[in-house]
């Protein structure tokens, strides 16, 4: 994945270098991962409770640190499947 020097930021940089590591059946399954079920219900729970401002303090921290990590597996994800000229899926 090719980008001139000004668009790209440091992570993108890092990202492509990663994105560089990985053989094909690594990249394969970054493309696939999914939450499981249990994982997926857990997010949407504290989704909910998020917009009805009712996060406890430690519920709080779990939601954001997910958003983190789902921002960058996402951003790790499109690397995968641009390698692998993989469709962009439009979620």
């Amino acid at each position: 994945m090719k980008r001139t020097a000004t668009t790209s930021s440091l992570a993108d940089k890092m990202l492509d270098l990663a994105a560089e590591c990985f053989d094909a059946p690594t990249l394969e399954a970054l493309a696939k991962l999914r939450l499981s079920s249990k994982l997926a219900a857990r997010v949407d729970r504290l989704a909910e409770k998020a917009n009805e401002g009712g996060l406890t303090p430690r519920e709080r921290a779990e939601y954001q640190a997910y958003i983190k990590t789902s921002e960058l597996l996402a951003l790790i994800q499109l690397r995968a499947r641009l390698k692998l000229r993989l469709p962009i899926p439009a979620e």
